[in-house]
């Protein structure tokens, strides 16, 4: 089937589609993709019956009628529905990457943009080549701006991801040491986060760009582009006031409160802003939605729990950059609670390949070396560490049972 005909049939479903047989949108067209467990084909009979009305195949044996639409490849035909589906709407597109902060950067931009505009945000960090199309796909007459989140763990896929989402600005939140296993060094992490930069160079986009982050500055070198940061004197700039429990700062003669903890999150949040300046919203609402935004995605939520601890939630994929950034934050927030220990819980970094050993080690020893008083290892890769006192796990089952016969008390946990 062409791209127009399927696109005919996904204006007569409303515009809805379906990836997951478990949560099947009444009327949609369901795309059965191949993940690394599961053939999507084998669940196509399924999501018929569960209320989709037509379904997107690849394997030709699971065909039975009209209502199952064949196609060489499902999720690269999802890429094409969408990337046909952005095309016929002249709005702004914002593509953001980077090795960290890309989701809480795109999530304070969204709360910011939102106050005066119809956005269409990725969910979640929905931002590989499933999330992305159906981000895309989510626009409609009413919307006004569109922001994508860019993921990648190999080269190649932001540029994947660029031609089907053709994002017209674009920001890269930083550069770090995320899915190295994947990418095999540093070099090539840039490379592949450069690739927003590339496709709007040629494009004729804008980028915004922090201007303390020189490989950022130098790769960003003759592309249009606003620049941000921390202590700029402009309104794309803000002063850092203190970041526990949570991050306060100067914007221009305003003093604004969040909810947010980590001076790690300073660089997110001037990023926010920075969109929100561009794009005209009015200061009153950039610090409203700040200062409102509570964060609800396990990353630097801070929350009271029983035995009088406070948690600091921060968990995802992380890589030793990130592990880093939360660990000193487990420290400046434990000076504030004086009375109380640190725990640090540690649990596995994913995709870092040959590395995987020296950057575990590496983050052992930072959380030796701030003083934190006790460390907690969960997983296989943390047990090949050198490690001390400190106590490993091979499971989070084994540390569960362990913790509730000597819980924690009177802590900060991160």
């Amino acid at each position: 089937m062409d791209i127009l005909s399927l696109y005919q049939k996904f204006k007569e479903c409303g515009q809805n589609i379906s990836t997951d047989t478990r949560d099947i949108i009444a009327g949609s067209i369901f795309f059965a993709w191949k993940g690394e467990l599961h053939d999507g084909n084998m669940f196509a009979a399924d999501a018929l019956e569960k209320g989709a009305r037509y379904v997107v195949i690849d394997n030709p044996e699971y065909a039975q009628d009209e209502r199952y639409i064949l196609v060489e490849n499902s999720i690269e035909t999802l890429g094409h529905l969408a990337r046909y589906h952005r095309q016929q709407f002249d709005i702004p597109v914002i593509g953001i990457a980077g090795s960290n902060g890309k989701t809480t950067t795109k999530e304070l931009t969204a709360r910011i943009l939102s106050t005066q505009k119809n956005v269409v945000a990725s969910f979640e960090s929905e931002n590989n080549h499933v999330g992305v199309p159906k981000t895309l796909l989510r626009i409609n007459e009413m919307t006004e701006i569109v922001l994508v989140e860019l993921g990648a763990n190999h080269k190649g896929e932001i540029q994947h991801l660029c031609n089907i989402a053709q994002p017209n600005y674009g920001l890269i939140t930083n550069i770090g040491r995320d899915h190295i296993g994947l990418f095999g060094d540093q070099t090539a992490i840039i490379e592949a986060n450069i690739e927003l930069y590339d496709y709007l160079k040629k494009s004729g986009g804008h980028i915004l760009v922090n201007k303390h982050n020189m490989t950022l500055m130098k790769y960003g070198s003759g592309i249009d582009q606003t620049c941000y940061g921390e202590g700029i004197q402009t309104e794309f700039g803000i002063e850092s006031l203190h970041s526990a429990p949570y991050v306060s700062f100067l914007w221009k003669q305003y003093t604004v409160r969040t909810h947010i903890t980590g001076e790690y999150n300073i660089e997110n949040i001037v990023a926010a802003i920075a969109i929100g300046v561009y794009f005209n919203i009015i200061d009153d609402n950039i610090i409203h939605a700040i200062e409102s935004y509570v964060p609800n995605n396990n990353r630097s939520e801070l929350i009271d729990t029983p035995h009088a601890n406070v948690l600091i939630k921060d968990f995802y994929n992380a890589n030793l950059t990130s592990m880093k950034f939360a660990l000193q934050n487990l420290v400046d927030v434990g000076r504030v609670y004086h009375d109380k220990q640190t725990v640090a819980i540690m649990g596995d970094m994913l995709e870092l390949g040959e590395y995987s050993l020296g950057e575990h080690q590496a983050a052992v020893d930072y959380a030796q070396e701030l003083g934190i008083h006790r460390i907690v290892l969960i997983g296989t890769e943390f047990q090949k560490t050198h490690h001390g006192e400190s106590v490993s796990y091979i499971n989070v089952d084994e540390a569960i049972v362990e913790l509730q016969q000597l819980p924690i008390k009177n802590s900060v946990i991160l």
